[in-house]
């Protein structure tokens, strides 16, 4: 995770709404459930295979469309249903402070949204954190996935899971001496005219208005603990596909191509020019996707009914 993941993480807009392919405005629905002692909020709409999408860190569900967090709007590619979560610690779901609360679990509230929703098999497709957070839930279960998406990232391989996260780390220094505004500014993106301190202050106090920033932390603390070992991942066989900026930091670019030589039939979009915001807002990161979907279409039923 590179210096200015965190800044960029503010600005991270809707990726599927671009999608020519996608139904004319289906309500979006709004659910919740209860995983483990965490009521986990879920929105949902258009008919079809399941299609979980994962926001990043410091993101939620809600920006996976053009709605807001109080009315979320999301649209789904034809013949998909597709379910947004937010995950622990983010969104309108519950927000613990305790590091033991994330790692793993965020993956097992996926596989429980699976359960209460009595879907047997379902496409998964993560950006950034929610990347970490698929390789993850492909680890624990791999034959309840039809297809995997890594957008902006990559699982996390346990040789370097012990490497990186710095600005997680950061982060949990920041929030516990609250000097939030410090952060954005050491973490701004290189070639970017900083601000004073004082507006940076004043960035932080809008951005993290609506947000549990111990919580953030606490799931930033546990990262690391969504590693996946190489050995397993090169052993299955769920379709995959890695979509990614060709301008994304080294850091992000080399932690994809380690997983690429793990996974050697894995499909690869790369965006030219793109980065770890405007990957999302493509609309090639859309179509690519959509594309990657209707080819791995399972044609069958698939809830537990």
């Amino acid at each position: 995770m590179a210096s200015g993941f965190v800044f960029t993480t503010f600005l991270l807009a809707a990726g599927l709404v671009q999608a020519a392919s996608q139904t004319e405005a289906p309500d979006t629905e709004v659910g919740t459930f209860q995983s483990g002692s965490c009521r986990i909020r879920y929105i949902a709409a258009g008919e079809g295979e399941p299609l979980i999408l994962l926001h990043g860190w410091m993101s939620e569900a809600s920006n996976w469309g053009p709605g807001t967090r109080a009315k979320p709007v999301i649209k789904a590619p034809a013949g998909f249903r597709v379910i947004a979560p937010d995950l622990r610690g983010h969104g309108e779901s519950d927000k613990p402070h305790d590091d033991a609360a994330y790692g793993a679990e965020v993956a097992q509230d996926v596989i429980r949204l699976m359960e209460h929703l009595e879907l047997k098999r379902v496409h998964i497709a993560g950006y950034s954190m929610g990347a970490y957070v698929a390789g993850k839930v492909v680890d624990l279960a791999p034959d309840r996935v039809i297809s995997v998406t890594y957008g902006g990232s990559s699982p996390v391989l346990s040789h370097r899971a012990v490497k990186g996260f710095a600005d997680a780390e950061s982060f949990s220094r920041a929030v516990a001496s609250g000097q939030l505004g410090q952060y954005l500014l050491d973490t701004m993106p290189a070639g970017r005219t900083q601000p004073s301190l004082e507006v940076a202050n004043q960035w932080a106090e809008r951005n993290f208005a609506n947000q549990d920033v111990k919580a953030l932390a606490a799931a930033g603390r546990t990262l690391n603990e969504l590693e996946v070992s190489a050995d397993r991942m090169r052993s299955l066989s769920v379709p995959t596909l890695f979509i990614y900026g060709a301008a994304e930091s080294k850091y992000v670019l080399d932690r994809i191509a380690e997983a690429r030589e793990v996974m050697p039939k894995a499909e690869v979009v790369e965006i030219p020019g793109a980065n770890h915001i405007t990957t999302l807002r493509s609309p090639k990161f859309s179509s690519s996707l959509v594309e990657f979907l209707q080819r791995h279409k399972q044609g069958q039923p698939t809830t537990q009914r």
